[in-house]
């Protein structure tokens, strides 16, 4: 299933007095790639297949392994998405709380490389639809992304 959805962002860094404010769209192609398309606050293009980053119209591809944020943001967007429960409990502890109308999904990394990357992805919908995702790192700062129906 290859899935395109609309996103809003909010970014709050701790290195920043204010948010950042991200708008574009995410989709998922089946087996491994997942690409954001961010159309503010600026125009860029984030691909990652396989295990390899791509930004904006570049050729050549940057081992995701460089960046474990993105390896468990990964992870748990293709764990979600594909419905690989295996390869989400392989790198979160996971802590699923609801019902089938509303649920939250709260992923914890296991690994060290993980964890000084981040603490928390808390995942929540309706149904089988993606509502929220919000991510927290270590350092403060944090991620709130919608999707919008």
């Amino acid at each position: 299933m290859n899935r395109k959805v609309r996103f809003i962002e909010t970014n709050h860094l701790a290195s920043l007095r204010r948010a950042v404010r991200a708008h574009g769209t995410l989709e998922y192609q089946r087996p491994d790639t997942l690409i954001m398309t961010q159309s503010a606050p600026r125009k860029a293009v984030y691909r990652i297949v396989g295990n390899r980053l791509f930004v904006d119209h570049a050729r050549r591809g940057v081992p995701v392994g460089r960046y474990p944020g993105v390896i468990a943001i990964v992870s748990g967007f293709e764990g979600l998405l594909s419905g690989d429960y295996a390869l989400l409990t392989h790198d979160f502890h996971t802590r699923l709380r609801g019902d089938r109308k509303a649920w939250r999904l709260v992923l914890r990394p296991r690994l060290a490389t993980l964890k000084r990357a981040l603490v928390s992805v808390a995942i929540s919908g309706h149904g089988a639809r993606l509502a929220r995702i919000v991510t927290r790192a270590p350092n403060g700062d944090s991620s709130d992304m919608r999707i919008l129906p």
